[in-house]
């Protein structure tokens, strides 16, 4: 379950109590040097850990903000996003964990190296770094524009950020900021093109800063490295924004939470409409022989825009299948028309969101004979 950037205290151990189902599909992945890796102990727990990613499925990972520092006999966890600071009494046995009142079996904890796998949330050893002033900080972001390997960034002063991914020319609306803990400096974007409090990116701890360069460590492709920013010139040409942007960049098509079930995802005037539309484009060849599924996938943003389209198609038993490309390219094109959609909401706190949609055409002898979700 991915836990609310507002997390209070029963929902931290709510959380830590479910999260441990995957804590072993973690160590498959990340726990290739066994050598290194041992379970979790009050010696090696010791320090402060940057909390970057929560591990959610096979190769998919949604930000987390936290630092979390073993002291002693105690805990501390600190939401970077947010004031939200929580500590906990700390007791490590033979072969569980204990916080507070509440146990966890240790095989569940463990680490390897400067990486630590606590239940579902990926953490690193805070580095060293260089002593950052905040405020000159912010005066050089704003001063130039920065590349890293991703692409181009733009820092501005209301906190707004536009990014241009490499080899495009368009550009992505997000927002940022900077938060100080602890004599650390960390960069952190976030939002997206409604608004700047939600939705936050996996942050980025400053290591050091020149007039020229800047280091931060981060999570990135599924792993912590260390990433470079260079200054860079302003793009001679004009960028404009990109006609469709996710509002939450970490959606996933196999995760159930981003799908549109029970999220209000609709077309205007409902599925009746979408077919009215089919029904007065859709021109079937003649002498067609063709039958089967044909599925189109795709998101609707929280703008209530459609992207990200993708089709696949299926015999009657569901064997993969191609159609022809008279009906493949007609079914896909149309529905990449369905441009007046209402967004799916967030059932906790009904902001607009992105969800996965799934159209499916049932085919007889060319013709559409049923369309349904």
């Amino acid at each position: 379950m991915f836990i609310n950037q507002t997390i209070n205290h029963l929902k931290i151990i709510s959380f830590l109590k479910s999260s441990i189902s995957l804590s072993l599909l973690i160590v498959v992945v990340y726990g290739c040097n066994t050598a290194e890796e041992s379970l979790l102990n009050k010696e090696t727990a010791q320090g402060e850990w940057l909390i970057q990613a929560a591990h959610l499925d096979n190769g998919f990972y949604r930000p987390i903000t936290r630092q979390l520092t073993f002291k002693g006999d105690s805990v501390h966890l600190k939401n970077l996003s947010s004031e939200n600071k929580n500590s906990y009494k700390l007791e490590f046995r033979q072969d569980s964990l204990v916080f507070d009142t509440l146990v966890f079996p240790i095989r569940r904890y463990r680490v390897n190296g400067d990486k630590l796998y606590f239940g579902k949330w990926l953490a690193h050893r805070v580095i060293p770094s260089d002593p950052v002033d905040i405020f000159r900080f912010k005066e050089l972001l704003l001063s130039s524009y920065w590349e890293n390997e991703k692409g181009v960034f733009h820092f501005e002063k209301d906190y707004k950020v536009k990014y241009m991914p490499k080899d495009t020319n368009t550009y992505l609306r997000h927002c940022f900021e900077l938060v100080s803990y602890e004599d650390k400096v960390f960069l952190l974007k976030k939002g997206n093109q409604l608004a700047c409090d939600r939705d936050f990116q996996f942050i980025e701890q400053v290591l050091s800063v020149s007039e020229n360069q800047i280091e931060v460590f981060g999570f990135v492709d599924g792993d912590y490295k260390k990433i470079t920013y260079n200054t860079t010139a302003k793009p001679q040409k004009n960028i404009d924004p990109v006609s469709f942007q996710l509002c939450n960049p970490y959606i996933n098509k196999n995760y159930p939470v981003d799908r549109y079930y029970g999220k209000g995802t609709e077309y205007n005037g409902g599925l009746y409409h979408i077919r009215k539309i089919f029904a007065k484009t859709y021109k079937a060849p003649e002498d067609s022989e063709e039958s089967g599924i044909f599925q189109v996938r795709f998101v609707v943003n929280c703008e209530g825009k459609a992207g990200m389209f993708e089709k696949q198609a299926f015999d009657y038993d569901y064997n993969p299948k191609e159609f022809s490309d008279t009906i493949s390219n007609q079914i896909f094109e149309i529905t990449k028309s369905l441009q007046d959609w209402v967004p799916g909401r967030n059932q906790r706190n009904n902001e607009v969101i992105d969800t996965y949609i799934y159209i499916s055409f049932r085919i007889k002898d060319g013709k559409i004979i049923r369309i349904y979700p």
